[in-house]
């Protein structure tokens, strides 16, 4: 269940009440109140401040989600954070390719060149709670990494609607597995925690960062395909230009067709040999 906050009330909520002092959370309900104990673990700065503030105050508003277990609640609070604005820190970035199975990462020093490339697994199996967790265990290492070494993180600016339309004629389970995977829930993740470690994050244009790392980078520097790209996404976040090669304009025409070929029927594709081509 969750109640959202309210800025013009007292507490930040209509139905919670917060006292602080007390540490007891009050739920007023339509024939009575229920007092619950709680105690917030992390950030429990930021929901006293927005407690303390006076009504109809931008960020006073506090939301509650409520997830019962059976024999306990587990209440998590949420409020704004006017957090600083983080600036590039200059010494070069970590770039993220985030996939159905894993997140291959690529470091670059000040200069753009390659420092590590390296993986983190992410589970396709398990429960969603779990699935849920490894990927926050995951968010949060590579959030470290970046604040340990002063270094900014550039992903992709995530289009799951364009992922979808990529997923048309692939096989079934994976349409079924990329079905599972939150993209939005994960890009909320690292922005909360990049936020929290002051952390510079920037998104950048997805467009072509596969192609462009496996015929630029791949070969020469003994990248997979992955990690090739995540490279790619590195240096497009520090500024630099990555295009295609001029070696390989002629097959500029892929677009067309791929495009072309996300109109097409399967009987249609089946009829035509060319089409069939990029199946």
């Amino acid at each position: 269940m969750l109640i959202c906050g309210r800025r013009q009330g007292k507490y930040g909520n209509n139905l919670f009440k917060y006292h602080i002092d007390e540490g007891i959370l009050v739920y007023r309900g339509i024939r009575q109140e229920i007092r619950m104990p709680v105690v917030f673990h992390q950030h429990r700065e930021h929901i006293e401040r927005a407690v303390r503030m006076k009504h109809n105050t931008p960020g006073k508003a506090i939301a509650y989600e409520l997830y019962d277990h059976g024999e306990y609640f587990i209440i998590k609070a949420i409020a704004e954070y006017p957090g600083e604005p983080v600036l590039p820190s200059g010494r070069g970035s970590i770039g993220m390719d985030i996939n159905r199975d894993h997140i291959a990462l690529a470091e670059t020093d000040r200069k753009g060149n390659l420092v590590k490339a390296w993986r983190i697994p992410l589970k396709e199996r398990g429960t969603r709670n779990q699935r849920e967790y490894e990927r926050y265990v995951a968010v949060k290492r590579i959030v470290e990494e970046c604040a340990g070494k002063k270094k900014n993180l550039i992903m992709e600016d995530l289009e799951f609607e364009r992922k979808k339309e990529e997923s048309l004629y692939r096989d079934r389970n994976y349409n079924r597995m990329l079905g599972t995977f939150a993209y939005k829930r994960l890009e909320e993740k690292i922005e909360r925690k990049c936020m929290e470690k002051g952390v510079y994050l920037r998104k950048v244009d997805p467009r072509h960062t596969t192609q462009i790392g496996k015929l630029k980078y791949a070969k020469r520097l003994g990248l997979s395909i992955h990690h090739s790209a995540a490279y790619v996404i590195a240096r497009r976040g520090e500024g630099y230009r990555e295009r295609i090669p001029n070696e390989y304009h002629e097959y500029r025409e892929w677009k067309e067709v791929i495009r072309d070929l996300g109109k097409a029927t399967l009987e249609e594709c089946q009829r035509t040999p060319y089409l069939c081509l990029f199946r």
